[in-house]
C-alpha cells in the first residue's frame, strides 16, 4: 500500500513539472546593450556601445535572457527560430522572435508582435515583420 502511494505521488509530481513550459530564451549572441543608430521604415540598426562615438548612447535596446525591452516597451519571447549563417568575414545571427509586448507602465495582456533580429559582429538590425 505505501509502495502504491509513493508511486502515485511520483507521477504527479513529474507530471505537475512538465505542466508549465519552458521559458524561451533570447540566443546568447543578442544578449547585452545595444545604442540607437537610425531607423528606416520598420527597420531599426543597434550598435554595442564600444561601436558609437565616445561610447555613447541616446537610446538603449537591452536584451537579457528571457526579455527585451526599449523604445517605451517590454517583451517576453513565446516562440523563434534561429537560423546563423557563416561568411568569410564572419557570422552573423539571425533570429526571428514572436513576443508579447507590453507598453512601460501599468501591466496589460500585451499583443503578440513578430520581429527579426540579425546580428553581424557590433551592429544589430530588428525589424518588425
Amino acid at each position: 500500500m505505501l509502495l502504491r502511494i509513493v508511486c502515485v505521488a511520483t507521477a504527479g509530481v513529474i507530471a505537475c513539472s512538465h505542466a508549465r513550459a519552458a521559458e524561451k530564451a533570447m540566443p546568447i549572441n543578442l544578449i547585452g546593450e545595444w545604442c540607437y543608430s537610425s531607423r528606416e521604415n520598420k527597420t531599426t540598426s543597434y550598435t554595442l556601445p564600444s561601436w558609437t562615438e565616445d561610447g555613447r548612447c541616446t537610446k538603449i535596446l537591452s536584451i537579457e535572457q528571457y526579455g527585451f525591452f526599449g523604445e517605451g516597451r517590454h517583451c517576453e519571447p513565446v516562440n523563434m527560430r534561429l537560423e546563423p549563417d557563416t561568411a568569410p568575414s564572419g557570422t552573423a545571427y539571425i533570429a526571428t522572435v514572436t513576443a508579447r509586448c507590453q507598453p512601460d507602465g501599468p501591466v496589460t495582456t500585451g499583443r503578440l508582435q513578430t520581429f527579426e533580429f540579425n546580428r553581424y559582429k557590433g551592429n544589430l538590425t530588428v525589424t518588425a515583420k
